[in-house]
């Protein structure tokens, strides 16, 4: 008799778990799981809705973002956030699973380039014009949401204006009695001084290397590689003079190659600057501040007769619904939540760069802590604004940005000419 209780009892439970398991929910008041450095947490909770939040970084993001999901809800009793994070390396990839078979997150960090990949005609992401009873978007200008708008469906909502910018140990630059440099000449005239020591007068990511060479290519040519409209428009020749100078950076020792440089160099001071995005300040700065190093931020690099200026600006990161939740106003405040509220905006800080949202921004006066490095850049790419051009997706690409990398290698280790590279990659840039 106690058996056959006992594997009444124990099917019942094996089959609520199984249905459980098939909507997403879990059992248990909390349900964790780790999977190559991610972090993954489920609740459930009676009379409360579910819904999930999806985003990359580092720990400090981790961090205040968790902080802030609890405050979330306690402001708001009737919701729970499940949320998946992790750092970038994989991500993308991830989420292009997720995107592909529909199970991504409610509320999601996105990248800019992703409203390109994901959701070309504007029905990729939920359109957040439905949702303007839960979001206030009063103080964002019309500017600001054309960055996430697709054929007219606001896909996201830009949380800072993000750009390719320079930061340099002024010290260093000092002890070689040379300026901070603001052309491409005078970058080359410090690795002339530099590279005698094992020196690089600046350090960057393939991401800011290509951007670079895209700016130094527009400036002397006047070309671009994609037209307004985001149509490629580029040729033979204009991938030549990519690789050509690609190859001068390498051969006179400007920047390292991608693949022996890492953030920890400029701290080291193997280099003596680094260009990241300006929303990563902290991340490349604050080590060197924090030692007593004078850190400051370089104007953005030209040509004395520039062409065009080269520099393209774009949101740091955006906030999308999935077209596909089942709970779009519930995801709403929560989006709102992270960009409008006051304490949230003082957890986050400058972290994400100084932000769009003026709630959050009045915050952070409020509060006095607008005294940093992302700060300074976002008032340099306040500064440009008139001259730069709106970041094209494309330009983003990891596709375009590895096609160009393999070229430029197969040139610069003499495995191609420079003919047959440029052909190479305007080949493949031709078949999409």
């Amino acid at each position: 008799m106690r058996k056959l209780a006992w594997k009444k009892i124990m099917a019942c439970v094996l089959g609520s778990a199984a249905a459980i398991g098939m909507t997403g929910c879990s059992i248990f008041d909390s349900f964790m799981i780790e999977k190559n450095g991610d972090r993954t947490v489920y609740r459930q909770e009676n009379d409360q809705t579910m819904i999930s939040f999806s985003w990359w970084g580092n720990d400090q993001r981790h961090q205040y973002t968790l902080t802030g999901l609890q405050l979330f809800e306690d402001k708001n009793p009737d919701i729970r956030v499940n949320h998946t994070y992790g750092v970038w390396d994989g991500y993308e990839t991830r989420n292009r699973v997720f995107m592909k078979s529909h199970t991504n997150a409610d509320v999601m960090q996105i990248n800019y380039s992703w409203l390109d990949t994901y959701s070309p005609d504007g029905t990729g992401y939920y359109d957040l014009n439905y949702l303007t009873q839960e979001l206030d978007l009063r103080r964002y200008s019309e500017s600001d949401l054309a960055l996430g708008t697709v054929n007219g469906h606001l896909n996201a909502i830009p949380i800072a204006y993000n750009m390719t910018v320079f930061f340099y140990n002024k010290d260093l630059y000092d002890q070689y009695g040379l300026a901070i440099p603001t052309t491409w000449d005078e970058l080359f005239q410090a690795a002339d001084l530099m590279s005698k020591d094992g020196i690089y007068p600046v350090g960057m990511v393939k991401k800011h290397l290509f951007l670079s060479i895209v700016a130094h290519f527009e400036q002397t040519t006047g070309h671009m590689l994609y037209a307004e409209d985001g149509s490629y428009c580029g040729t033979v020749e204009d991938w030549k003079e990519m690789l050509q100078f690609y190859k001068e950076l390498m051969d006179r020792k400007v920047v390292p190659s991608v693949e022996d440089y890492n953030s920890g160099d400029f701290e080291s001071g193997r280099t003596a600057g680094t260009s990241c995005w300006a929303s990563d300040a902290s991340r490349y700065c604050d080590s060197l501040v924090s030692a007593g190093t004078n850190v400051v931020l370089g104007q953005n690099l030209t040509e004395s007769s520039a062409l065009r200026s080269g520099w393209y600006t774009k949101p740091a990161t955006l906030y999308a619904i999935s077209a596909t939740t089942q709970h779009p106003k519930e995801a709403a405040r929560l989006l709102n939540f992270l960009i409008n509220d006051a304490d949230m905006a003082k957890l986050q800080g400058t972290e994400k760069g100084v932000p769009i949202s003026e709630r959050a921004l009045d915050a952070l006066k409020s509060a006095r802590m607008l005294n940093s490095l992302e700060y300074a850049a976002s008032e340099e790419i306040k500064s440009m604004q008139d001259q730069n051009e709106v970041m094209i997706p494309a330009l983003e690409s990891s596709t375009v940005m590895d096609l160009f990398k393999d070229a430029a290698d197969k040139y610069y280790y003499e495995r191609g000419s420079l003919d047959t590279c440029a052909e190479e990659i305007q080949n493949k840039m031709l078949e999409g």
